[in-house]
């Protein structure tokens, strides 16, 4: 996901080459070419090591289900985004929508922009509703994409010859609210044509649960492995699973988090003690707040404007320097005093 659904301009190839880079430095073997229950079987994995660890994530694009999806010049954006990360031709046209309101699909408008296109985002619900990121929302409009709510797809339009010229959007209401805090959208009778020569779906990913299902692996009803919350592991012995194969897609943070909570729990299930705790030890941070914080000299990171952004793949945010990561490192993330409550004292 790191490699092929983010975009360039979000995470920087190069660095990515440097993180994985200190991953086999430390020793991490890395074998490519492997699909398992293709010439790799969990059965062998596990009998050949002490645990087995499933992080396949979420690569299953979720279908809208209407007339004229099966179109070629309607994407996925997971799909897209690969095929803009591999360089390869995506032959897209001069206008395209994107359907949905989740990162996948900000990045996926983002992209399409950069290609050249004029883009839309139509979503079902309204703006603060959107799960995506509100600052990549923001970057995202003023890049030149248009925004255009409480609208959900209908059918794509197609020609004789299978190409999109439009899609049809019903316009929603908003109804009751649901588990997620969010209000339900409700579909009314006014439909709209927004003319286009391509769309983007970008309504979620799933995990692809066959290969679960085939080693006996247990799976939740949303297709996810059922992973024990705590310790991740599985019904099988000695398998455990975790990422977005077990949360369901989410956002890279979030999912390495998890890799290293797994972790501590493999190691500790193996060993009988929590070795980690040892490794990195405990940080006691006074909970005061001085009568005048510092406050201001700080060092923030530089930002292209959104009309030089909007031109290429070049990241967006530029980084500090050391020198800068070092003196902003040493604030207290509470009152930006740059020394520590204890020296005060």
């Amino acid at each position: 996901m790191l490699r092929y659904a983010l975009p360039q301009y979000r995470l920087p190839k190069d660095m990515l080459k440097q993180e994985l880079a200190i991953i086999a430095g430390v020793g991490v073997k890395f074998r490519f070419g492997q699909k398992l229950g293709a010439g790799v079987s969990l059965d062998v994995l596990e009998a050949e090591n002490d645990a087995v660890f499933l992080a396949t994530g979420t690569w299953k694009a979720m279908s809208a289900g209407i007339t004229g999806e099966e179109s070629p010049s309607v994407w996925h954006a997971i799909h897209f985004l690969e095929q803009v990360a591999r360089g390869e031709p995506t032959n897209i046209g001069q206008k395209v929508v994107v359907i949905g309101g989740g990162n996948a699909a900000v990045d996926s408008a983002r992209t399409a922009l950069r290609l050249g296109c004029d883009v839309t985002i139509a979503y079902r619900r309204e703006r603060q509703d959107m799960p995506a990121i509100a600052e990549e929302v923001v970057d995202a409009e003023a890049e030149g994409v248009k925004l255009q709510f409480l609208l959900a797809p209908q059918r794509v339009i197609t020609d004789k010859r299978g190409h999109v010229t439009g899609i049809e959007l019903m316009r929603t209401k908003l109804g009751e609210y649901g588990l997620d805090g969010r209000r339900r959208p409700l579909s009314t009778s006014e439909k709209i044509v927004v003319p286009c020569g391509n769309v983007i779906m970008a309504i979620g990913e799933r995990a692809d649960a066959e290969p679960l299902r085939r080693f006996g692996i247990h799976v939740r009803e949303n297709d996810t492995a059922a992973a024990d919350w705590v310790t991740y592991e599985t019904n099988r012995p000695k398998v455990f699973a975790g990422g977005d194969l077990v949360t369901g897609a989410s956002n890279v943070s979030s999912t390495m988090a998890t890799g290293k909570a797994a972790a501590r729990a493999i190691d500790t299930i193996l060993t009988g003690q929590d070795r980690l705790s040892e490794l990195l030890g405990r940080f006691d941070v006074a909970q005061c707040v001085p009568a005048e914080p510092e406050g201001g000299g700080r060092h923030v990171s530089g930002e292209f404007s959104p009309l030089a952004r909007a031109t290429g793949f070049e990241e967006v945010m530029r980084g500090l320097t050391q020198e800068q990561v070092a003196a902003e490192s040493c604030r207290c993330l509470r009152c930006d005093v740059r020394e520590s409550c204890a020296a005060k004292e």
